[in-house]
């Protein structure tokens, strides 16, 4: 084999002298702290948006995902309770 193809040349050259910096900064506290920040953000936005839309669900009336697991809840419960008293009948 003649060695290495150009476009792999170029490319180990380019990597060989952006390992130390990007290893360097994947390691840092900076990094991490953004990751956190990044993250808590992410999480409030999410529940903005699931705010906003089940105040929109119920201005028109229709049921949210949590009304929609309650009943769920509610029917299984029942269906609990069925079995039990039909298990208890002669």
């Amino acid at each position: 084999m003649a060695g290495k193809p150009l476009w792999r040349k170029a490319f180990d050259a380019v990597e060989s002298r952006a390992a130390g910096p990007v290893e360097a900064g994947a390691h840092s506290d900076v990094l991490g702290d953004l990751i956190t920040l990044n993250v808590r953000i992410a999480r409030r936005a999410q529940q903005e948006v699931e705010r906003r839309t089940r105040r929109l669900l119920h201005m028109a009336n229709l049921p949210t995902a949590t009304d929609v697991r309650r009943l769920s809840e509610q029917v299984a419960a029942l269906q609990r309770e069925l079995r039990e008293l039909e298990d208890r009948r002669p």
